[in-house]
């Protein structure tokens, strides 16, 4: 009877093995839709109002408490058609905070929907600062890009990309006025994908593998109005485009220094800690990572700047938070140790992913002016 039986014994393991290899790829499958989804899809920065205004009076804001309307600094308080600046902490209560406000833009009442924004102003530079500017296009390879560009006395520009979100030129508003103070012109940049720009032809976010050549567009752009070199401002997804620019580039001998703002260091290392944090299976997430590299084009050794460290050779300005959610602070320190005679480190104990001006405003201007009077010398 046992001989009998073996065949059916092996047939029974041979179908439960396919069904647990094909259960494996459809959950690898549909988990590479995720890391679309996540990473690789270009959307606004916030979604959602997730904050009341209980009282808005006499310069002073009630909101709900949370780890965000608590923090210190100046920031951002936006509903669908109003703008805010939100600074000093008055009182902490259970649930609620009261801060000083200015309104920007609009009006905020009671029962009002808010929500946190860390670009902390809105508009552009005309409406946010007096400060004229022009728009030009930057021509890439897919097609044109808006651009701000504020004109200095200086022949190095400062050119900035954006973090993550497809509506963020705003991002740059904070740091323009000390480097328009300085002299620099400054050229704020979009990329495919960003409202405005034009698309890619995948519609994919790529974390720089493509959207550097956007950057190298707009210092093309820069040098026929007049660029002698630059200094490159990268925050967060933009330090990604910033470091795979100068990987990858022709010429980078025109950039004098680039200043990172909480970089990502190494994508695959993201994801692979969402993934775990969202509780997927590491074989499922392992799997998902080699299909998102198959399905979209996703180079993740090329994303890995920590393995790529040698290949820098410009001196690096890197602030990062100590309390950043996105790249552990290991890899920051780790970085920066394998390039101890190009990086420079300015951390803020506070600070999280792309927030540090507004934790202190005045440590992270006075960094980026010694790290330019350093690169760059005096007018």
């Amino acid at each position: 009877m046992a001989p009998r039986l073996l065949p059916w014994v092996a047939r029974i393991a041979f179908v439960s093995v396919c069904v647990s290899v094909l259960a494996w790829a459809v959950a690898g499958w549909m988990h590479s839709n995720e890391i679309r989804s996540v990473f690789l899809t270009a959307r606004p920065a916030l979604e959602g109002y997730p904050l009341t205004v209980h009282s808005n009076e006499a310069g002073r804001v009630v909101v709900d408490r949370t780890s965000e309307s608590e923090l210190d600094g100046v920031w951002g308080l936006e509903s669908e058609d109003a703008y805010a600046q939100m600074s000093t902490i008055v009182r902490i209560e259970e649930t609620l905070v009261e801060r000083g406000i200015e309104m920007l833009d609009g009006e905020l009442v009671a029962g009002d929907m808010v929500r946190i924004n860390a670009d902390a102003f809105t508009g552009d530079p005309k409406s946010a600062y007096g400060l004229g500017f022009e728009e030009p296009r930057t021509p890439s390879d897919v097609g044109p890009h808006p651009t701000w560009f504020i004109d200095g006395r200086r022949t190095t520009w400062i050119v900035f990309v954006h973090g993550r979100g497809d509506d963020r030129l705003t991002e740059s508003l904070r740091i323009l006025p000390s480097l328009v103070e300085q002299g620099f012109p400054v050229l704020a940049v979009t990329y495919r994908d960003d409202i405005g720009a034009t698309p890619s032809p995948s519609g994919l976010r790529l974390w720089g593998l493509e959207e550097w050549r956007d950057l190298e567009a707009a210092l093309s752009l820069a040098q026929r109005k007049g660029a002698k070199d630059f200094v490159i401002i990268g925050s967060g997804f933009g330090a990604s485009i910033v470091s795979m620019f100068l990987h990858d580039a022709s010429d980078i001998s025109g950039v004098r220094g680039v200043i990172f703002d909480s970089p990502v260091l190494n994508l695959e290392g993201v994801v692979t800690r969402w993934a775990h944090e969202s509780d997927v299976l590491s074989v499922v997430a392992w799997l998902g990572r080699r299909f998102a590299a198959v399905r979209f084009a996703l180079e993740w050794d090329l994303l890995n700047q920590i393995q790529r460290s040698e290949q820098f050779d410009v001196q690096i300005l890197m602030m990062f938070g100590a309390e950043d959610p996105v790249t552990p602070t290991s890899e920051f320190v780790q970085f920066a140790e394998l390039l101890p005679d190009l990086v420079q480190v300015e951390r803020f104990e506070q600070g999280g992913h792309t927030n540090l001006w507004n934790i202190d405003a005045e440590r992270y201007e006075g960094a980026v002016a010694d790290f330019l009077l350093e690169v760059v010398g005096a007018e």
